[in-house]
């Protein structure tokens, strides 16, 4: 699977930052569970691990449906928008 564009690298980090930003409020088991959705993908995204759009995607959409009752930002879907699923 080959890396992201550094345009797609951009917007990666858009979307961390908007994750940083969510984390400065949330306590407990979700501020865990949305750090655990981010973790790799500063490395990842550079070859430093294992790139994979699934993994990735499995990983941000497993945080929204376990924390359905409090929705913060749409990351599965601004994922989505960056690298849409395969059809």
């Amino acid at each position: 699977m080959p890396l992201p564009t550094e345009a797609q690298r951009q917007r990666l980090c858009d979307l961390m930052a908007a994750a940083f930003i969510e984390l400065r409020y949330l306590e407990g088991e979700q501020a865990h569970d949305l750090a655990y959705a981010f973790h790799n993908l500063p490395k990842e995204m550079y070859g430093w691990g294992a790139w994979n759009l699934d993994t990735v995607r499995a990983r941000l959409q497993r945080y929204q449906d376990k924390h359905a009752e409090r929705p913060g930002f749409p990351y599965v879907a601004a994922f989505n928008d960056l690298f849409p699923p395969a059809a």
